[in-house]
């Protein structure tokens, strides 16, 4: 069964880019911790903080005891979709602007304006 998010959830840029990371982190087989994102970032640890409980208050992610960060499994599908999302808007930006090297950020901010209803059919295109 696919888990929709709410429609009053609204991804902004860096949500997207954690939940991409961590999911990244995760299909490696490595430990997501707090201060691997902070490494990861070069980010001050109370900016990981701060963002790691935004995402859990969101239901996207879980800890253990030992505070190692695990995406539940609606982190993990709404990472699966963007990862989706992100690959196919990219891909066409890349054609679009060649020599735009830079083009995470525009990305990431397009696909945090765009309803994730619309995004939908970026699944399907060709």
């Amino acid at each position: 069964m696919r888990m929709m998010m709410d429609t009053n959830e609204k991804m902004t840029p860096a949500n997207i880019r954690y939940l991409l990371t961590m999911k990244a982190f995760a299909d490696a087989g490595k430990p997501i911790r707090n201060t691997y994102l902070a490494a990861y970032f070069h980010y001050k640890k109370s900016s990981i903080h701060a963002m790691l409980k935004h995402l859990l208050s969101l239901g996207m992610i879980t800890k253990d005891d030992d505070n190692i960060i695990y995406l539940t499994e609606k982190g993990a599908e709404t990472a699966v979709r963007y990862q989706t999302y992100y690959s196919t808007v990219d891909a066409m930006m890349q054609k679009c602007f060649p020599s735009f090297d830079n083009r995470e950020n525009a990305v990431l901010a397009l696909l945090s304006e765009i309803p994730e209803q619309t995004l939908q059919s970026l699944r399907t295109a060709d």
